[in-house]
């Protein structure tokens, strides 16, 4: 026995105490806190939901990142921790000690994990290991902050995000729900609204829309979106305006999108695919971002020739890195615009998506000068479109000294299609 390490010894400690559980319980308000994580990770490991849930009520951390543990979602779990934050919450525990303010249901936090894992009773120093970790609370210092990343479908069939939106819902003046990314697949804007309305929106950093919605729907959506002031990525995609709507009606609820693009400020990715509003509009979208992109992605879209001649001059567009325009067809238009783009955005762009553009020999042998300036490019992708073996050749040698580009893909050329 004397040869043992500390931490041997320790863990044979936990395993011994959480065999007896009664004593386990009652002994928690005694225990050092750098004995909960890795008791916790036992508790957890062994399905201890009693233990787990008097271990939460008493957790001497201002925050817990259970997600990290789940490889799946796991009800039972989430059920027990829920359980125990009731106490400590609302049933007004007299605890002493439960610090708890910030329950991460994300699979992020592992090292947390790890690193009390590692420790010894005399080699670890965790208090400022812990003030390092990226802890958000902006509500009151006795509320709760959840963090989960959430997928909204027409027909919810998760049974733990099911379960986690109804307790919050019933707890809405002790618990702050914020969500970092957010997708949704609903397509009835009132649906979701009661979802929406319990997440603090303002947390928000990533939203995808996937739902085939109609213009009307993103104009009724828009105002959910001007609230999320920590959005920096923006997805959009199936965006149809319906057959009978008016002109001005059109404009209007394109207006509505587009005013709430400006009370985003930290905005820098923007995907909007298969949107069939942007043609002779896209100026309008560009013009109310508020930050210059590091991301513009306009794919499966018709474009105007005068949205590829805003394209060249939009002042947000300065510092762009990842610029994708595949399925947009450029066959009747000047092939100008994007080489005056490429041009202004030499010095930073590190990815080309060109594919599928029904781009021909001419239009690509007036970009080359500016594409081969490009020196930060490490992908193009120009597949999908009909050039010569001729120009496939000018292509390689303008590309050729571009030492950062590692992934390059290139259509066969004309002369390689059986006629």
């Amino acid at each position: 026995m004397s040869s043992m390490s500390p931490q041997r010894l320790l863990h044979l400690a936990q395993k011994s105490l959480l065999g007896h559980e009664a004593l386990a319980i009652l002994s928690l308000e005694q225990l050092p806190r750098e004995m909960f994580p890795a008791l916790f990770l036992e508790a957890f490991n062994r399905r201890l939901l009693n233990i787990l849930k008097a271990m939460v009520r008493v957790w001497p951390f201002h925050f817990l990142p259970l997600g990290a543990l789940m490889k799946s979602p796991q009800v039972d779990i989430l059920n027990a921790v829920l359980d125990g934050l009731d106490m400590k919450y609302t049933q007004k525990s007299d605890s002493r000690r439960g610090k708890l303010h910030v329950l991460d249901l994300r699979d992020v936090g592992l090292n947390f994990w790890k690193v009390w894992a590692e420790c010894t009773d005399d080699a670890c120093s965790p208090e400022p290991k812990m003030r390092r970790q990226p802890v958000e609370h902006k509500g009151p210092k006795s509320a709760l902050k959840v963090i989960a990343n959430i997928y909204l479908l027409e027909v919810i069939h998760d049974a733990f995000l099911t379960h986690l939106l109804l307790w919050v819902m019933e707890r809405a003046s002790l618990v702050h729900l914020c969500c970092h990314q957010l997708k949704i697949s609903v397509k009835n804007i009132h649906s979701m609204s009661k979802f929406l309305n319990i997440l603090e929106l303002g947390c928000i950093q990533e939203v995808q829309v996937n739902s085939d919605w109609r213009l009307p729907t993103l104009a009724k959506f828009a105002p959910y979106l001007g609230r999320m002031g920590s959005l920096h990525t923006l997805y959009l995609s199936h965006i149809n305006v319906p057959s009978r709507i008016t002109p001005e009606n059109k404009v209007q609820f394109i207006s509505q999108f587009t005013s709430q693009l400006t009370k985003l400020p930290h905005l820098r990715s923007l995907h909007m695919n298969s949107i069939n509003f942007l043609a002779d509009h896209l100026d309008q979208v560009l013009r109310c971002l508020k930050s210059p992109l590091e991301t513009l992605s306009v794919t499966a879209c018709l474009l105007s020739e005068a949205d590829i001649c805003y394209l060249s001059q939009c002042p947000k567009l300065s510092e762009l890195k990842h610029l994708h325009l595949s399925g947009v067809p450029l066959t009747h238009i000047s092939p100008k615009p994007l080489r005056v783009l490429l041009d202004r955005v030499a010095a930073t762009l590190m990815t080309l998506n060109l594919m599928g553009c029904e781009i021909t020999d001419s239009h690509l042998n007036a970009i080359l000068p500016a594409l081969s300036q490009c020196y930060q490019l490490t992908t193009l992708r120009f597949l999908g479109n009909r050039i010569s073996m001729a120009m496939m050749e000018e292509l390689l040698e303008h590309t050729g000294n571009l030492s950062a580009l590692r992934l390059d893909l290139y259509p066969a050329p004309l002369e390689s299609y059986n006629t």
